[in-house]
């Protein structure tokens, strides 16, 4: 029998393979009715055993994107789910807690990538849990505030705390880990008072770095804008006439503000979505350098992010099609993205960008919103003193090679989650092995705070001297930080924004 007993009841989940599995567990009650936009509230307890051996329902999708979520939608959404191959309260295992991206708009934690069996194989104990999206959790409201996703976060880190022992887990060894819009919630959760304590490390995969240099303004300003349209969308602002909107006009409101449409002329980036967490100084701080300075930080990005956006065969969200990328990406597109992205270098910029317009495209699309932000965040970590890692993910496996995504943003899933599958077409035996490097890196941060080689060799903290990062390639090896004349060009927009 695999029961345990948490502060709300008896559980009963199920084991595969060796790994006990719990799904659909309450960490907060239904955010509905008079909790729709409310801070979330204690989970009701129950009498005898519930079984949690299916995924609660996703959150509510903003943005329909195709994507299997593993479970119906609704929003009554505040569930998690542990994966832990051991019940022992003593085990006290190093605890794993994921945070799913999606641009705060959709996707889920039950999605097969996040399944969480083989990293608990790995000796720790695993968490995913589903949070409010788009205006369901982050509408900027006089009377709620903007951060009621935020406080999803914390109240599933909090249950954690009171309820992981019982799983196996250590609640005094706490990694929060996310991906995208995930890696954001960690950088937010670093910077929200409420949240310090219950996490004691902390990954950020390909987002939760710096404000761009230049483009997409103020992420406040974007919220409190979308906000105003999302009022003007359901009739007005008043809290009770809101609650009592259906989930559909709430979800088709939240969509036509959330800034999914790109403008004419240019090209979706993940920077224009409208609903995310706020700076509010109350839930959560009004400047990063709150930081807090006890959580070593493991933070990264792949290295063709953009190609998961702007696709070889169309843009995300689009049905793909067998084209010509220089017939949806042209140079007249580049040149747009350029002054959206490199302010007054653009003209500098595009003379720097070699290749077709797609290729240069992409190159000045992950630069602008990644690498360059990537190197931002080294920098001030260094001279804020904090313990950090940097990596690039570089591997591209035969499938990406053959679509041309190469490493594009989200590729890193299989190989950080152990759904490799050498034997199966688009993997072989490399992509074996650099999944079994990132899992022993992420594993053993979450163990110890340092990552390290499959050899025991340690990962370098970023440094002013001598800066170096890991690459996740076909080998895996410390480098210099490679600065591309291209970064140099936009991130001398934050030198130029700094001179009076």
């Amino acid at each position: 029998m695999s029961q345990v007993r948490v502060e709300q009841g008896l559980l009963e989940g199920d084991q595969r393979s060796g790994v006990f599995r719990f799904r659909g567990v309450p960490y907060a009650a239904p955010p509905v009715g008079d909790l729709r936009w409310a801070a979330p509230q204690p989970p009701a307890p129950w009498d005898g055993v519930r079984y949690a051996t299916e995924f609660g329902p996703a959150a509510v999708q903003t943005v329909d994107a195709g994507a299997d979520l593993g479970a119906d939608q609704s929003e009554d959404c505040l569930y998690l789910n542990v994966w832990s191959a051991s019940l022992d309260p003593e085990a006290r295992r190093p605890v794993m807690v994921w945070i799913h991206g999606g641009g705060f708009v959709n996707w889920s934690a039950s999605m097969r990538e996040y399944h969480g069996r083989s990293l608990a194989e790995r000796g720790v104990t695993y968490v995913s849990f589903n949070y409010r999206l788009g205006a369901f959790g982050f509408l900027n409201h006089p009377d709620t505030g903007g951060n009621a996703a935020v406080q999803d976060w914390v109240a599933a880190l909090e249950w954690v705390s009171r309820n992981i022992s019982a799983f196996g887990g250590d609640p005094e060894n706490v990694t929060v880990f996310g991906q995208s819009a995930g890696a954001e919630a960690v950088r937010t959760l670093l910077a929200t008072p409420s949240a310090r304590g219950l996490f004691h490390r902390a990954i950020l995969q390909s987002a939760g770095l710096e404000p761009l240099a230049a483009g997409a303004g103020s992420g406040r300003g974007r919220r409190l804008a979308a906000s105003a349209r999302f009022f003007e969308q359901m009739g007005g602002s008043d809290l009770a006439h809101l609650r009592g909107k259906s989930v559909q006009e709430v979800r088709l409101a939240s969509l036509m503000s959330s800034n999914t449409m790109p403008p004419p002329g240019q090209v979706h980036t993940p920077a224009n979505l409208a609903w995310g967490p706020t700076e509010d100084g109350k839930v959560v701080g009004a400047d990063l350098t709150w930081w807090n300075p006890r959580v070593p930080v493991l933070f990264g990005h792949t290295r063709n992010e953009g190609r998961f956006f702007i696709r070889p065969t169309g843009p995300y969200g689009g049905p793909p099609r067998a084209v010509d990328p220089a017939e949806i990406y042209t140079p007249a597109t580049l040149a747009n993205m350029a002054a959206v992205l490199g302010g007054h270098r653009a003209d500098d910029i595009l003379a720097k960008l070699g290749g077709s317009p797609y290729e240069a495209l992409e190159e000045l699309y992950t630069t602008a919103l990644w690498t360059e932000p990537a190197l931002a965040s080294y920098r001030r970590f260094v001279d804020l003193g904090r313990t950090v890692y940097a990596y690039r993910f570089d591997r591209v496996s035969p499938a990406n090679r053959r679509s041309g995504l190469l490493a594009c943003h989200c590729s890193e899933f299989p190989y950080v989650f152990g759904h490799v599958d050498p034997s199966a077409d688009g993997f072989d035996e490399r992509d074996a092995l650099v999944s079994d490097v990132m899992m022993h890196a992420w594993t053993e941060f979450a163990r110890t705070g340092v990552p390290s080689s499959p050899d025991g060799t340690p990962w370098p903290t970023a440094t002013s001297t001598a800066p170096q990062l890991t690459v996740i390639g076909e080998e895996t090896r410390n480098r210099p930080l490679d600065i591309s004349p291209v970064t140099e060009l936009i991130h001398s927009l934050r030198a130029d924004a700094d001179t009076p």
